[in-house]
């Protein structure tokens, strides 16, 4: 290759890798068609979803490498304003690292309750080195009397709602916040699968709570995949939530 370089002009090839979370593939495309329709002749964009994430590749391609790369960063100018509210990155850029950027800026502390995510969701964070900058801990609540005895959560609660309902997972996300004295606390709780589900609560119900330093909010999700995946899916709606209120970016 270098010896081919010498002899013929290569043509110079620049990725450049938006990473966003919480839109699907189709309903992102729709969001962003007319920008993709008026793309410089050179500048190709590729879909490259996976599990809850949805990556848009510009592959810019020319002679000049400066040139290129300002050419793509005018176009990130265009659609970025599109779609702002769902890019949580770039490139190598992984969701609960850059919440846990966001946490250490404003100086702020978390902790997790988690039921049907049996850890995982405290996994999205602590793989990342640096994380106990901000990250305190968490409780494993998979049993409904760990709920009781380390969380708060009321007997009433648990035999009128449920363990997947709002009111048990807001009173998750307020009890691991106390207990462990945090700014922020994080708690899911829902039927991962393949068993336990019902007519009213099928597999894939799952319930999140972000407890914050003035209220707590709540989301449902219907989620249908296998267990795995709904364990995963529903750790990133947590980590997303998170980010969300962080940016001031919830509606």
């Amino acid at each position: 290759l270098p010896r081919l370089v010498k002899h013929f002009q290569m043509p110079v090839i620049y990725h450049k890798v938006i990473k966003t979370v919480g839109i699907g593939e189709s309903y992102l495309s729709d969001l962003i068609e007319s920008w993709e329709l008026q793309l410089p002749e050179h500048i190709k964009l590729a879909y490259l979803p996976s599990m809850g994430i949805v990556k848009l590749r510009l592959t810019a391609i020319g002679a000049d490498l400066v040139r290129l790369k300002a050419d793509v960063e005018v176009e990130l100018e265009k659609v970025n304003p599109l779609i702002q509210s769902y890019i949580f990155g770039y490139e190598k850029d992984e969701l609960a690292e850059v919440v846990g950027r966001l946490l250490i800026d404003q100086k702020a502390t978390l902790a997790v309750a988690e039921s049907c995510t049996g850890g995982h969701l405290a996994h999205q964070f602590t793989q990342n080195p640096g994380s106990s900058a901000y990250f305190i801990g968490g409780i494993l609540s998979y049993a409904n009397q760990v709920k009781i005895d380390q969380l708060g959560v009321s007997e009433e609660i648990l035999n009128t709602d449920g363990a997947v309902s709002e009111a048990c997972i807001q009173a998750m996300a307020l009890g691991v916040q106390k207990r462990l004295g945090t700014t922020f606390a994080l708690a899911t709780s829902g039927i991962a699968g393949p068993d336990g589900g019902t007519e009213e609560k099928p597999v894939g119900t799952v319930w999140i709570a972000l407890a914050h330093p003035t209220g707590v909010i709540t989301r449902k999700l219907t989620l249908g995949g296998t267990r795995m995946q709904n364990i995963y899916l529903s750790s990133l709606a947590c980590v997303n939530l998170l980010r969300k209120y962080l940016l001031n970016d919830l509606t």
